[in-house]
């Protein structure tokens, strides 16, 4: 079997298991929580970078993708990322980051460690798929933001200036974030039998 086989295999079993699966009062918790944190994180954890301020709603977002997975992480990135958006007032990007954070969380999160959380079983332990999927979403939120920031600016040079400046240095932050606190806080609630009552 080869690997595109194996994934689309992997794939194709956790989208049966989603469609069998209901959302329950817990999961919607979750979701909210992690859609909060991803707010907070942007609005108020920041440090100074050589380029700008740099927050931390991408480590928000890459540490519960890496830990619950793509789904959690999607709804959570889009709605996160949307409230940010409304409440600073930047409605010219308010669509385009529901979209860009909301497919960001999925992808990385599906790569980390599944679509659910503990839909396949210790891939969140693994420090080598959380990378993974950080890196991915990383590429998609730069790619993303260059064509919110040439839509709305309409500049294409201000657009690559700005994936520089901004959406790289944050993603990059996020990444090592993920990466430092996602497996050992997978493996915490994996050990409190966290995602065995899903």
């Amino acid at each position: 079997m080869t690997v595109a086989r194996m994934y689309a295999a992997v794939f194709l079993q956790e989208g049966d298991c989603m469609r069998k699966r209901r959302f329950t009062v817990r999961d919607m918790t979750i979701i909210g929580v992690s859609a909060a944190l991803v707010v907070l994180c942007t609005m108020f954890l920041k440090v100074q970078g050589p380029t700008g301020m740099i927050h931390f709603g991408s480590a928000a977002l890459f540490t519960v993708a890496a830990v619950f997975g793509g789904v959690y992480a999607a709804l959570a990135g889009a709605l996160g990322s949307l409230i940010f958006d409304l409440l600073g007032g930047q409605l010219s990007y308010t669509i385009w980051s529901f979209f860009i954070k909301g497919i960001a969380g999925l992808v990385a999160g599906s790569i980390a460690c599944g679509m659910l959380p503990g839909s396949r079983p210790n891939t969140g332990r693994r420090f080598s798929r959380v990378l993974l999927g950080c890196l991915a979403g990383m590429v998609v939120t730069a790619v993303g933001y260059f064509f919110a920031w040439w839509q709305v600016i309409g500049d294409v040079r201000v657009a690559f200036a700005n994936i520089y400046m901004y959406s790289l240095p944050t993603s990059i932050i996020g990444t090592i974030t993920a990466c430092a606190l996602a497996v050992p806080l997978y493996r915490a609630l994996d050990k409190s039998g966290f995602f065995k009552k899903n």
